[in-house]
């Protein structure tokens, strides 16, 4: 019956999509193909534009991972909140409700996106792993594509706990293990990664850090959380196709495979991992 759905989803696919319109603007290094096209401009290809048609047929209304990462953080953020960004880098897909906090401030690694973020009233150059406020500081804290780089998950994780007020809440939006795209990352080696990352995920390379996976599934969530004292209260499943949309055949897999993805217990094999951690109040 799966079979049966897969292909006939792709003869569907196949017979509403021009193939005229379909050109492959790039390719990864090493398959003998020198023609490219600046990753800068890929989402703004006919190409990609026929991607996004045919998905809005198959999933009108649909709300993107970080659209709802954005939603989750207006309904927790408040005119009293002090909220952390934790790795905020140069903006956030929730800068606008983040903006509503009486307060705001930012952390990462990197000086040269701490210096561009004007969207946070403070940013601090320091890692999640010594974060440099005193204890039970924020009501609020955000975290967007940053737990896949966590080295020690734990460590990150504890300090959550203990800067963050009780009754808080944390927002995680990351990267989900179990979906085919990280599985792939983690089979490339640092320079062969970071190639894939500016080519197919549109980052450029100072955002290519190194990855590690270790919470980065509702398990290694929920166990780290028991360590640390906080608690998973939700968690969200979010897909996104388009990361295959330099080829035509591979997005038409990417497609079905959401399609299949969209019934439990499958749902934990989508891309992306949205999850709410609370600490107990007092």
């Amino acid at each position: 019956m799966a079979f049966l759905y897969f292909a006939t989803s792709l003869i569907w696919l196949e017979r509403n999509v021009n193939e005229s319109q379909w050109v492959c603007p790039f390719v990864l290094e090493g398959l003998g193909r020198s023609e490219t096209l600046a990753v800068d401009d890929f989402t703004s290809t006919s190409q990609y534009r026929r991607c996004q048609e045919i998905f809005a047929r198959w999933y009108p209304g649909f709300l993107n991972a970080g659209e709802q990462f954005r939603d989750i953080v207006a309904d927790l953020v408040t005119p009293e909140a002090l909220l952390l960004d934790l790795g905020c880098g140069r903006t956030s897909l929730a800068a606008e409700p983040i903006q509503r906090a009486k307060r705001s401030v930012g952390v990462d690694l990197s000086l040269a996106d701490l210096q561009q973020n004007h969207a946070l009233n403070d940013v601090i150059l320091a890692d999640g792993e010594a974060l440099p406020f005193a204890d039970n500081s924020f009501d609020l804290i955000v975290s967007q594509w940053t737990v896949e780089h966590f080295e020690h998950p734990g460590l990150v994780f504890a300090q959550i706990a203990r800067v963050l007020r009780p009754g808080g809440s944390c927002v995680l939006f990351t990267t989900n293990a179990h979906n085919y795209v990280p599985l792939l990352s983690r089979l490339l080696s640092g320079q062969s990664q970071s190639g894939l990352i500016a080519r197919l995920l549109q980052r450029p390379s100072h955002e290519s850090f190194p990855t590690y996976y270790r919470a980065n599934t509702a398990a290694q969530i929920g166990s780290i959380c028991r360590d640390t004292g906080l608690c998973p209260k939700a968690t969200v499943y979010v897909g996104n196709p388009f990361y295959l949309a330099f080829s035509p055949f591979l997005f038409c897999c990417a497609l079905v495979f959401e399609k299949f993805t969209d019934t439990p217990p499958f749902t934990c094999l989508k891309l992306y991992l949205l999850t709410v951690l609370t600490k107990p109040a007092d």
